[in-house]
């Protein structure tokens, strides 16, 4: 039940906070990369709106996971479709860190989709295997740690960005 946990509503929490912290970091990132192939600065504009689709497109691949999860749990079963999730993390993992070593900010979008994917995907499916697998006498207690994950996420995030 905890490997459920931490593969749904942790990696959600987690996520939404830790995109903070390395705010710096990618706006020097999306600055050198913009410089590497235009031969010129990035306006201010320009890099607000990069690091806007950077942080925001999160949420647009959650709502697009969280109406893929139904389709998934019905296909491939709660458990199936959770583990099969498990591909698309790693999958944005990999886009995310290369795009750095890459000089590509586009697999960083791309990746922080796939991300929100993955935990739009994790929430829909997560409450539905632990309700199903759960003992009937303990159901209630586990599907409230949806709730208690995430906020460990959400608090994990925050220490992780903290210098």
């Amino acid at each position: 039940m905890c490997a459920a946990g931490i593969g749904g509503t942790f990696q959600y929490g987690y996520n939404v906070s830790v995109i903070n912290a390395p705010t710096e970091h990618i706006h020097k990132f999306l600055n050198e990369s913009w410089r590497e192939r235009h031969q010129a600065a990035l306006s201010p504009g320009m890099l607000t709106l990069l690091w806007s689709t950077v942080a925001s497109i999160f949420s647009l691949g959650g709502l697009f996971g969280a109406h893929l999860g139904g389709s998934l749990a019905i296909r491939l079963g709660r458990k199936g479709g959770l583990l099969t999730n498990n591909f698309i993390a790693i999958l944005a993992a990999l886009l995310m860190g290369i795009s750095s070593p890459t000089g590509l900010f586009e697999l960083l979008i791309v990746g922080r989709f796939l991300i929100g994917m993955n935990t739009g995907i994790g929430l829909s499916l997560q409450p539905l295997y632990i309700g199903e697998a759960a003992p009937k006498h303990l159901r209630g207690m586990m599907t409230m740690g949806s709730s208690i994950f995430l906020t460990g996420g959400i608090l994990t995030g925050q220490v992780v960005g903290l210098r």
